[in-house]
């Protein structure tokens, strides 16, 4: 690869810093994976295993994940549901642990961009956007972390825990869209692209999406559990299944935030810090020539 601009983030008593160093050569790319791929896998795992649960368990257990606690009919299953027998889960559980790494690696990327566009904030809101950007890391690793608990926790197995695990996901989740939304203005006010204008405005539909969803969810889930009426849950089931895909839909806007950037293994020499065994991990803009290296 050509020399070029190398910004690198080091980690020094528990803070991070950034340094700018020249002349950084990679050698010895043992993985390479660029950014359309990369979201591509975050989506389509999670996204075709619960289409083929669903299916699944829709024609050939229907009276199983149709069952209520309530004993009225229902006709449209839960993810909970489809998700939790068997064989179905293992898909479910499989693909979830394989999307893991990649949705809590984003949770690192997006908290150093923010941090390399605290030039572009409002003096005025800077020492606030720098404790935000903090908390808006914590609401998606612990969005991300309570799924991949949910996922593995059925209820099932455990229904007051996977009630509760699914409730910190649903308000983490929303959370962190809003904050998200925010920083990601502050962040690029003066100072958008087409691109980013563009991942910004799917970025607020998706939250809407979201949160009219959870508002319906919310709703069909009272008149379920404390009344019992008949087709509520079918309707809670309806609003569970927009919240999940729209959650996948606002985190693939992440595509349009790093395109052009490339996940990158190797080894990096003059002037260009590595682990102790000699391969660091870098984000790498193809288009610019600029690498962003982030521990």
């Amino acid at each position: 690869m050509a020399d070029a601009e190398l910004r690198i983030r080091t980690v020094r008593n528990g803070s991070i810093e950034s340094k700018a160093k020249s002349q950084g050569q990679m050698r010895d790319v043992i993985f390479n994976l660029d950014m359309w791929t990369f979201a591509m896998l975050c989506l389509t795992l999670p996204a075709t295993a619960l289409v083929i649960c669903f299916v699944t368990g829709f024609l050939f257990r229907f009276e199983e994940v149709n069952e209520t606690m309530c004993g009225v009919k229902n006709y449209i299953p839960s993810i909970s549901a489809v998700t939790g027998i068997t064989p179905q889960t293992y898909l479910w559980r499989t693909c979830i642990g394989l999307q893991s790494a990649p949705r809590l690696a984003v949770c690192f990327f997006y908290y150093n961009q923010y941090r390399n566009k605290m030039h572009q904030v409002a003096p005025h809101r800077l020492s606030l956007f720098q404790k935000l950007i903090r908390v808006n890391f914590w609401l998606n690793f612990v969005e991300n972390s309570c799924l991949i608990l949910v996922a593995f926790i059925t209820n099932r197995e455990n229904y007051p825990v996977h009630e509760k695990i699914f409730v910190v996901f649903m308000v983490t989740s929303l959370c962190y869209m809003l904050l998200n939304n925010i920083l990601f203005k502050w962040s690029r006010e003066g100072h958008s692209t087409e691109l980013e204008l563009r991942s910004y405005w799917w970025k607020k539909v998706m939250f809407a999406v979201n949160i009219v969803a959870t508002s319906g969810l919310i709703f069909f889930f009272i008149q379920h559990r404390v009344f019992c009426k008949h087709g509520a849950f079918s309707w809670f089931s309806f609003c569970e299944y927009f919240i999940a895909y729209g959650n996948m839909a606002y985190h693939f806007t992440g595509y349009l935030d790093f395109k052009g950037l490339t996940v990158v293994c190797g080894d990096f020499s003059s002037g260009a810090s590595s682990t102790s065994n000699g391969t660091a991990e870098h984000i790498v803009n193809n288009n610019t020539g600029q690498r962003t290296k982030s521990h």
